[in-house]
């Protein structure tokens, strides 16, 4: 999905209602890539997350794109993907390094046998 201006800081920074907006729109895209790529119910799931930047110069925090990931796993659970998004369904969470390229971020959900 593409990588919006909105990073862990400034989410502490905008109105409930601007985040709200960006929160749910996050959450609707990644249900709707979820139901599109049919993905099946998982029980236990690793994700990794690697945020892409298309400017060198823009530093991003390792863990900035936090917002729109909480958010993308909560869409996995509308999706019907994960029956939730607790400890004993999301196991881990790795946050990568940004690398440079199109302003994306890429979710990688694995499960757990």
């Amino acid at each position: 999905a593409e990588r919006p201006d909105f990073t862990l800081n400034k989410e502490r920074t905008v109105h409930h209602m601007v985040r709200a907006k960006v929160v749910k729109e996050w959450r609707q895209a990644f249900c709707e890539l979820a139901k599109d790529a049919m993905m099946p119910l998982l029980e236990m799931v690793e994700i990794t997350v690697q945020p892409h930047v298309l400017n060198a110069r823009y530093r991003q925090d390792v863990g900035a794109c936090f917002p729109q990931v909480k958010a993308a796993v909560d869409g996995l659970v509308d999706a019907g993907v994960l029956i939730d998004d607790n400890a004993n369904i999301v196991v881990k969470l790795t946050f990568l390094a940004p690398v440079l390229g199109r302003d994306a971020l890429e979710i990688t959900v694995s499960e757990v046998t």
